[in-house]
């Protein structure tokens, strides 16, 4: 099972814990400008939590379990879920393959 993680520049980032591994990593643009990086990440079990954590100088972290990320079976279908939520009509908006961090 895989789900896709957001980080949002200047925001927040989400930083996945134990049993979630990062496949693919993508850079999202709007208009040219970086918005967020999406990962998708492979999940062992239903037991794994995400620590989203804010990037203010004093952020907050807060760990959030699985059961609220949508799943997809393959790769293949999180990397479309990510196409079909980055196009919409005629905006400039696009994703970009970035290596794992």
């Amino acid at each position: 099972m895989y789900i896709i993680l957001t980080s949002k520049l200047g925001e927040y980032d989400a930083r996945p814990g134990q049993g979630i591994s990062p496949v693919e990593t993508y850079e999202y643009f709007f208009y040219g400008k970086k918005k967020a990086d999406f990962t998708i990440a492979e999940v062992s079990g239903d037991q794994g939590r995400v620590s989203i954590v804010e990037t203010a100088e004093d952020g907050k972290t807060n760990s959030v379990p699985l059961k609220f990320f949508e799943r997809f079976d393959s790769v293949e279908a999180a990397r479309a879920e990510l196409e079909q939520l980055v196009t919409f009509g005629s905006i400039d908006a696009r994703l970009e393959k970035a290596p794992l961090q």
